[in-house]
This record gives structure tokens, C-alpha cells and sequence, in this order.
């Protein structure tokens, strides 16, 4: 019987094939590159909305807390009564130094009441003299700068910054000029305000911003805070205004 002699012809690929290969491999490639981009901006937006959610947490609570205390002072049965009122309690001020200079269009305040540690944990000296004479008081001043919230107080000549994020923060006074004494009857700025004395609540206003560019665009918003100018920023940041009225407690 004669053999018959099977070759076994080997197949390679074509050309085209090749082709039609590296083409899907590059468009399955540009896909998880896609997503791989998207998940990167999602996380990076919300890790930049947690950032100015906490900031907003933190600056509001901490301001509005030491707002509430201005004017604050022991009864006349603690062991150093105080003889008269402690005024003013809020000084609606431009207060800057060399080293501290506000330049940020921001308002500054100034909050006074009785404490032995000042906004930063800080001892306060005793009152040597005077009708709180023997007493501590706090002397907070907070302000804006380079986009922090700051606080120097009475306790240390240094100041330190308390929240990040914080672009910037507008204040207006509520004035009492009528026969209510619980409630304001107009918001001013502080030039506009002839006696401390008849403010009865304060409104803040801060406008947050995020740590990272996180916008696909250049964000083309004006902001207005309170009274202050309108401001269009020129970047891609998150950015957030958030406004609360406090009420001065101790002068009511």
C-alpha cells in the first residue's frame, strides 16, 4: 500500500488581520483610559466637596460660637465682679498690622468677653485695672488671609489660622433703632453704625473654595457676598457662599 505523504501547511496571520487586532486593542485601551479618567475626576470632586463641606462646618461653628459668647461676663457672685459693662463686646474693625495686613477685600471683627484661654488656646492676661479689674478676657480678632480663616488673640501676639478654604468673609451688623430690643431693624456695614452698643446680631457671610481645580471650564460666575462687590473669579475651583445670622446674646 503506497503512504501518502500529509504535510501540515502552517497558517500565519494576515496583514489585515493584524490590523483589525491592534485597531480593537487601542479602542478597548482609549475605553478603560476613559473610565480610568472619569473615576479619577469623580473622586477628585468629591474629595474637594468634602474638603469645603468640613470648612464650612468648621468656620461657621467655631465664628458663630465666639459671636454668641461676645459681651459674655461672670455675675456679680463670682470672686472678681465685674463693677460696670464691659463695652464694646464686637468692634466691627479694619484692624490690620505689617505682618498681618487684611488684603483680601475680607472684613475683620473683633469679639471681647471674659475667658482665661483666647481663640487659640491661649492663656489671656488679667485685666489690671478698671471695672473688670482682677478678670480675663478674650480678645479674638479673625480675618482673612491667604484664603484662611485666621484668628489672632490677646493670648499670643502670633496669629494662626483656624480653616482653610476660606476666600472670603463679609460681615453686617444688626442695628436696633427702634422700641423692639430683640431684634435688628436694618443690617449695616460697620461705618454706618454710630453706637455698638445697638447691635443686636451679626451677619456673616463666607465664601469657601476647593482645594483642586475640579470645573471642566473656567467658572464664569459672579459671586456677591452680602454687600461686597460682585466678584467673577478666573479659574476652575469649586466654590460655595454661605450666609447665617447670629444674635448677640449678651446685649439683648
Amino acid at each position: 500500500m503506497k503512504k501518502e505523504d500529509i504535510r501540515h501547511k502552517q497558517h500565519g496571520f494576515t496583514l489585515v488581520e493584524i490590523m483589525i487586532a491592534i485597531t480593537i486593542g487601542l479602542v478597548m485601551l482609549a475605553g478603560i483610559l476613559q473610565i480610568n479618567q472619569a473615576n479619577k475626576e469623580s473622586n477628585r470632586l468629591q474629595r474637594n466637596m468634602g474638603f469645603v463641606q468640613e470648612n464650612i462646618r468648621s468656620a461657621m461653628e467655631l465664628l458663630a460660637r465666639d459671636i454668641r459668647m461676645a459681651g459674655y461676663y461672670e455675675d456679680d457672685n463670682s470672686a472678681n465682679p465685674i463693677s460696670a459693662p464691659i463695652a464694646p463686646f464686637v468692634v466691627a474693625t479694619t484692624w490690620d498690622d505689617s505682618n498681618e495686613l487684611n488684603t483680601t477685600g475680607s472684613d475683620t471683627i473683633t469679639l471681647n468677653y471674659e475667658s482665661d484661654q483666647d481663640c487659640l488656646g491661649q492663656t489671656t492676661p488679667v485685666v489690671a485695672a478698671g471695672p473688670a479689674a482682677g478678670n480675663r478676657f478674650a480678645i479674638n480678632h479673625y480675618f482673612i488671609r491667604d484664603q484662611r480663616l485666621m484668628c489672632r488673640g490677646n493670648g499670643n501676639a502670633t496669629a494662626q489660622p483656624l480653616v482653610d478654604g476660606v476666600e472670603s468673609l463679609q460681615i453686617l451688623y444688626g442695628e436696633n433703632t427702634n422700641d423692639d430690643p430683640l431684634s435688628a431693624n436694618r443690617y449695616v456695614r460697620a461705618e454706618q453704625i454710630a453706637d455698638m452698643g445697638n447691635v443686636v446680631s451679626v451677619r456673616i457671610g463666607m465664601r469657601f473654595i476647593s482645594q483642586e481645580t475640579v470645573r471642566s471650564a473656567i467658572d464664569a460666575n459672579s459671586y456677591t457676598l452680602l454687600d461686597a462687590a460682585p466678584f467673577t473669579p478666573n479659574d476652575r475651583l469649586l466654590r460655595r457662599e454661605i450666609t447665617t445670622t447670629v444674635s448677640l446674646r449678651n446685649n439683648l
